[in-house]
Parts: C-alpha cells; sequence; structure tokens
C-alpha cells in the first residue's frame, strides 16, 4: 500500500499540486487521507527522501525539494550540459574580469613569478536562476593576452574561447574536492547562510604539453547538487 501512495505523491509533485518549496500535508494529514497507517505513510515518505524528491526539516514539516544537479567528476561535460541534463535552465553571471598581480601561493601553483600579471574571471553559475555555484579562474596573462577583455560567458565556453582564439587545446584536468562551510564571500554569492555545508573543488587545468593554463577555485552550494564518481575495473 505505501507503494502506491508513493506513487500518488510522486504524481502531485510532478504535476506541480506540491511545487517546489511547498509544504505536504503532515503525515496524520495523509493518514486521514489515505486511511492508512502512520508506519505506512512514514514508508512511502522515507522512500521519496531517499530519491531526491522531499526534504524533513526539523520543526518544521516535509517539503518538496528541488532537483539535484548531477555532476559526474570522471567524465568531462560542460556546466551547462550538466544543468540542461538535471532538466533546469543554465545561466552564467560574470562577476569580474580583470588583470591582477599573482600574489603568493598562486604563484607556485600557477609556477610564474610572483606579481606576474594574470587573468582572473569571477563568475556565478545558476540553474532556474538559483545559484550553484561561484568559481575564480586565474590564466597566466602571457598565454592568453587579452582575454579579460574578450571573455564573455554569453558567447560559450572559456576553453573553447582558449582554443579558437589563442591556440591552446585543453588536454586535461585534474580536480581536488574537499567538504568545507560557507564563508562571507559564498554566503553573498550563493545566497546561503555562513556556515551552510558546501564543496570546494579545485581544478587543474593542462595542455598536451603539461603547461599548467588555469587554476580554478569553486564554490558548491551543498543543498542543490550531487557529486558521482564512477570507477571501471
Amino acid at each position: 500500500m505505501y507503494f502506491i501512495i508513493k506513487e500518488n505523491l510522486l504524481k502531485q509533485i510532478q504535476a506541480g499540486t506540491y511545487p517546489i518549496g511547498e509544504k505536504i500535508p503532515t503525515e496524520n494529514e495523509l493518514c486521514a487521507q489515505y486511511k492508512v497507517s502512520r508506519t505506512t505513510i512514514r514508508l512511502a515518505l522515507h522512500e521519496l527522501e531517499l530519491e531526491g524528491m522531499l526534504e524533513r526539516i526539523q520543526g518544521r514539516g516535509t517539503f518538496v525539494k528541488r532537483k539535484e544537479v548531477q555532476h559526474w567528476v570522471t567524465q568531462p561535460h560542460s556546466y551547462a550540459d550538466v544543468v540542461l541534463h538535471a532538466g533546469q535552465e543554465p545561466k552564467t553571471k560574470l562577476i569580474e574580469s580583470s588583470v591582477i598581480p599573482i600574489e603568493s601561493p598562486l604563484d607556485e601553483i600557477l609556477q610564474i613569478p610572483l606579481k606576474s600579471p594574470v587573468t582572473h574571471l569571477l563568475r556565478v553559475r545558476y540553474a532556474d536562476n538559483e545559484p550553484l555555484l561561484y568559481e575564480r579562474s586565474f590564466i597566466p596573462w602571457s598565454l592568453a593576452p587579452g582575454l579579460a577583455n574578450e571573455y564573455n560567458d554569453n558567447e560559450g565556453s572559456l576553453f573553447k574561447l582558449l582554443e579558437l582564439k589563442y591556440n591552446m587545446k585543453v588536454h586535461r584536468t585534474v580536480e581536488q574536492l574537499k567538504p568545507i562551510l560557507a564563508d562571507k564571500t559564498a554566503s553573498r554569492l550563493l545566497n546561503i547562510k555562513e556556515g551552510a555545508p558546501c564543496m570546494q573543488m579545485r581544478t587543474f587545468t593542462y595542455l598536451q604539453d603539461n603547461t599548467l593554463v588555469e587554476y580554478n577555485y569553486a564554490v558548491f552550494r551543498g543543498d542543490l547538487q550531487n557529486f558521482t564518481i564512477e570507477r571501471t575495473y
């Protein structure tokens, strides 16, 4: 019986009867509606929680959860492709595009002299107008002079621009994931509370000859996306 209740609730969520962020009826109200025990209702709600359709908030109730964006760490996909696959509309906002002198420890990461000029891009990525992550990219100015003036997220991929304009084709990336708590910058850019759980990703982008062309530091909201790692043996 719980499976029928679960499927019925799922259909109502998908049809918009219970939109994203709305509180669904209480367990007692669902018991009265379906004329079943509380245990049966809890089983149905628990499965919908496991599937990412509902979230239970202590002291407030159970709410329809926004669909998470799934990132496949082991497969190269553009941000737009990942969000579109989740059935949402991607958008990128360029907050800053400038040339700055490199400071420590970034000079060691990019393997260039201290105070050398680098292009700094600060972007916020959205799904259905909800901020999901912000990222800072650092690219040695000597590799792509003029990039700060030429780059525009509305015109497509940064990697594609580097390939077409500067004849630099990205060969591989190395990514490091680490759970963190939101600081003031993440709170402001991602519209979340300080201390909210987030995921930090540091990405090192290399050309065929192992030249490090970009260092990227990104902070992902922890409540609207997940990461999947696939291994083949």
